[in-house]
């Protein structure tokens, strides 16, 4: 189908109708994505062409924008897949594109456990194939984004420096992701260089906030799947929700950032502010 695929339709511009909802979505590729093979991710940067929100022109960008009261933001859209080289499943390489199955039997072992679904594994068992002698993977360095990511933002002005991706770099959830150790490595360091306001991810299933040396780790990942289980001690956890489905909301202006977490109901939780 590519990006003419009826699932765009269903699943984003007739499920996100509200009004306020039609504005600019800026997109970024996770795990899900890249199980679909390179053809879903192609389709998806394609589908920027077709729709009047959906922006998502490259595997990693960035946008300068300019609100109505004259803030700036640089959003920084990355791809946390290829700078971790795949995720717990699958071995990725973004030098060379190729990728491998890790370990078979743990990816049914899980589908076993219900912890991945029926879908998933289906794509999986599909579009990869186990690594073994014929089919060797050596995972190397995404020099080239590390580099795209440095002079983004080393060279912006704006207001505030936010950077989105799907994997967590810190996250406190127990019997789940957790922290991605490479992202610690190989990102977090570039966040604090360049004094990133907020980074913005998924992947894990809770809502979360964490701050570590003036970086600001928002964690929205409630959408579509619940989880409980938070280490509560984890260090600069300011606050989180678990066990129900949920969002949050940012609003502000030059000086301030504040964040409300809003749960099933409709309800509003923990709220934060960043003050510049």
């Amino acid at each position: 189908h590519g990006s003419d695929d009826p699932q765009f339709k269903e699943k984003f511009e007739d499920t996100f109708t509200a009004s306020s909802l039609q504005v600019p979505w800026y997109v970024c590729a996770g795990n899900h994505d890249y199980y679909g093979g390179s053809k879903g991710i192609q389709a998806e940067m394609d589908y920027t062409h077709k729709s009047s929100r959906w922006y998502y022109p490259d595997l990693y960008y960035s946008k300068d924008i300019t609100t109505k009261d004259g803030t700036s933001i640089t959003l920084l859209s990355i791809d946390t897949w290829r700078l971790n080289g795949g995720d717990t499943f699958v071995k990725f390489d973004p030098k060379t594109n190729r990728s491998a199955l890790r370990n078979v039997t743990d990816v049914l072992l899980k589908h076993e456990q219900g912890i991945i679904t029926n879908g998933t594994v289906g794509q999986l068992l599909k579009y990869f194939a186990p690594e073994g002698y014929h089919n060797m993977v050596n995972v190397s360095h995404d020099n080239d984004q590390l580099d795209f990511i440095k002079a983004v933002l080393s060279n912006s002005t704006a207001d505030w420096k936010i950077v989105i991706g799907h994997f967590p770099v810190h996250s406190a959830t127990t019997q789940e992701h957790g922290d991605t150790k490479s992202l610690i490595s190989q990102l977090q360091p570039l966040l604090e260089q360049y004094e990133v306001d907020a980074y913005f991810n998924g992947h894990d299933h809770i809502l979360q906030h964490i701050e570590i040396n003036g970086v600001n780790y928002f964690g929205s990942g409630a959408g579509a799947r619940e989880h409980k289980g938070v280490n509560t001690g984890y260090s600069g956890l300011k606050g989180y929700q678990e066990g129900e489905y949920g969002f949050m909301y940012h609003s502000g202006d030059k000086t301030s950032l504040k964040t409300t977490f809003v749960g099933q109901s409709g309800k509003e939780g923990y709220t934060c502010t960043i003050q510049k």
